[in-house]
């Protein structure tokens, strides 16, 4: 098996080699324009994120798609094209709010039941990311448990940070752990307002590692967990070994993290977690263990001005021995 298949297979896009083709791009799948409540046009929206060094981008306007012909796109640019669908909660929770990628027709979920919309996105090669679940109040075990089919969830969302609920790490948590398997995250703008509001744009964005710059690999990358979600700290590098178990019989298991300069970084996994830092020193690197009983673990890194970066999850299971 070669290093990029290893990788792929392990969920780990740092292990993906520059030797291969392997580049990181910067985009952002969740954002409006004045083809619904947004205050940018289709057009405006493109250029301005092209100008701010956005690789890929989605125009995922409310209950209808902005279509990716209907734009110039400027040269280096992927446009993804997308729809946010909000069919009806029956599970006694607020209205859904999905993002749904790479859909090619309007699909009208008004009278339709969540995994209705889930299967009709899915039914056309598209993926459906659970958004914002903190603003729109979600309670895993009663509105998403349910549901089949999702790609993964909105880790952050600026426009709901401008209203105190931006982060959702804990819903991912306890989804991961209620459904027994891991979860990719993005990080997003859903940007409403205009850029001269200096409110809900470039806020959030996902870094993916890909070959190639079209909108299948990002996609896939995105689906497989192959980048990480950040507001503004890089994660460079993310390496996991697993050693000689112990005297006991237990796993050992070591974590070398590199990453832009950090007051802070927090190994998340399903049972409390680990918290790194160099007592009020900032650092750009550290090694340290992972707690013998963690099935997966994610990490968080947090800036000296508090932005953090989110790392998608690591199957610890699936851990060769050294």
């Amino acid at each position: 098996m070669t290093a990029a298949a290893s990788a792929t297979e392990l969920g780990n896009p740092f292990a993906l080699p520059d030797a291969e083709g392997y580049v990181w791009l910067k985009g952002n799948v969740h954002t409006h324009t004045t083809h619904s409540d947004g205050r940018a046009t289709p057009q405006e929206r493109v250029d301005q994120y092209a100008a701010r060094g956005y690789d890929f981008l989605c125009l995922s306007d409310h209950g209808r798609i902005t279509p990716v012909a209907s734009v110039s796109v400027p040269a280096g640019m992927t446009l993804i094209q997308g729809v946010e669908l909000h069919p009806a909660n029956p599970f006694g929770g607020q209205t859904h709010h999905f993002v749904a990628l790479g859909v090619q027709q309007d699909i009208d979920c008004a009278t339709m039941a969540p995994q209705h919309a889930i299967d009709a996105v899915r039914e056309q090669g598209g993926s459906v990311w659970l958004a914002h679940p903190y603003w729109s109040s979600v309670n895993v075990i009663r509105d998403v448990l349910p549901l089949h089919g999702l790609a993964g969830v909105e880790v952050f969302n600026t426009t709901c940070h401008c209203n105190a609920r931006g982060e959702s790490a804990v819903h991912w948590n306890d989804w991961m752990e209620l459904a027994g398997r891991l979860l990719p995250a993005v990080a997003v703008d859903d940007a409403h307002g205009a850029e001269s509001d200096q409110r809900d744009t470039y806020g959030g964005w996902t870094m993916v590692r890909v070959r190639q710059r079209d909108e299948a690999s990002i996609r896939a990358a995105l689906a497989q967990g192959l980048g990480y979600s950040t507001t503004g700290p890089q994660i460079h590098d993310i390496q996991l070994r697993r050693l000689a178990d112990d005297e006991r019989g237990r796993r050992v298991i070591q974590a070398a993290v590199r990453c832009s300069e950090a007051q802070a970084i927090q190994a998340v996994y399903q049972v409390v977690g680990t918290l790194y830092h160099e007592h009020g020193r900032t650092f750009e690197e550290a090694t340290f263990g992972i707690a013998s009983h963690a099935r997966w673990v994610r990490f968080e890194i947090v800036a000296p001005d508090g932005r953090k970066a989110w790392s998608n999850p690591f199957d610890l299971e699936r851990l060769p021995a050294c």
